[in-house]
């Protein structure tokens, strides 16, 4: 009996100390990951850095925590951040963030509340970290600016696991409920034909960077190189957009590459695109007779929408300039 209960002792010791190593070694990394950001130029704030849990988990906490872009015109502030983590699997992460975040962008400052906002983590157990699989969930969630809504969503999942091929990760967006800005609502659908929400807004791809997303991404911050759209289905209302396709992403930030698009009541759509001021009056009409003559009047519209040249071009229209992705 005595040498039973000498044993037991051994181990517990032994797995006590195993904690507080892997207590230890889960609060360096955090620090390392704020120092690496101080290093790119960020100004990391917190008043504390702690880790608890004993004796199943790691549980490390960071409380108000504030992060500055080296320009100091965009800052994420948040009273705490939470990395939960079983003790046997510390691969495997939780975030937990809390219900009430602050988000200033050209030093607009933008509140936003959520409902269950978590992220699960799964790193490689190699010294980089490298990213096996990130998942972010999260239940009603709204953000506002000067007392005007920005956004809101019913639910909302994301989600990038690391797939074959280098630098490569498959990508997965689902957003229920989603709704746009008031003003830009208003501005979209002055006749409120629409709904007030997003029926289904849904993106399947594979996103090529240039690096791997580590432990180093602070310091290397990744560029998308590559994207291949596998599946994309926006609806609002009576509307639909759906798309796929590829492109890749040159040296300046512009797109090349051809993504299919299927408009369903596309004819409703051009009024948004004038609307926003994307599309002429002029270059409307020119869609609508181009555009009728493709789809052989018919509602639902399939034409291939073309970046080359730093251009943008719809079936054989130009349409303008295309959008700098980095």
């Amino acid at each position: 009996m005595r040498r039973l209960t000498f044993i037991v002792l051994i181990l517990a010791a032994i797995y006590g100390g195993y904690w507080f190593i892997g207590a230890g070694a889960m609060k360096k990394s955090a620090a390392d990951q704020f120092n690496d950001l101080e290093q790119s130029g960020w100004q990391v704030d917190y008043t504390d850095l702690s880790t608890a849990g004993f004796p199943s988990r790691f549980d490390t906490t960071v409380n108000d925590l504030t992060l500055t872009t080296p320009d100091g015109a965009t800052q994420w502030s948040l009273p705490f951040i939470q990395a939960l983590t079983l003790a046997y699997k510390p691969n495997e992460i939780i975030l937990a963030f809390p219900p009430n975040q602050v988000v200033t962008v050209d030093r607009q400052p933008i509140s936003v509340t959520s409902d269950s906002l978590r992220a699960s983590l799964n790193v490689a157990p190699n010294p980089a970290l490298s990213l096996g699989a990130l998942t972010a969930e999260v239940g009603p969630l709204t953000a506002t600016t000067g007392g005007a809504r920005l956004l809101s969503l019913t639910s909302g999942l994301a989600a990038l696991r690391a797939a074959e091929g280098d630098h490569t990760y498959d990508a997965y967006l689902d957003l229920d409920g989603f709704a746009l800005p008031d003003q830009v609502k208003r501005m979209l659908d002055p006749s409120t034909a629409l709904p007030q929400t997003f029926g289904q807004i849904t993106i399947d791809a594979i996103l090529t960077l240039d690096a791997d997303i580590d432990r180093h991404s602070a310091k290397s911050q990744p560029q998308i190189d590559a994207v291949d759209l596998r599946g994309m289905t926006i609806t609002w209302g009576d509307l639909q957009l759906r798309g796929d396709g590829s492109m890749t992403i040159d040296s300046d930030g512009y797109p090349t590459g051809d993504i299919t698009l299927s408009a369903q009541n596309w004819r409703k759509m051009l009024p948004l695109a004038m609307n926003t001021g994307v599309l002429t009056t002029g270059a409307a009409r020119t869609i609508e007779n181009v555009a009728g003559l493709l789809s052989g009047g018919s509602q639902t519209l399939d034409v291939p929408f073309r970046f080359a040249n730093q251009q943008m071009m719809l079936g054989p229209i130009p349409i303008g300039k295309a959008p700098r992705l980095r």
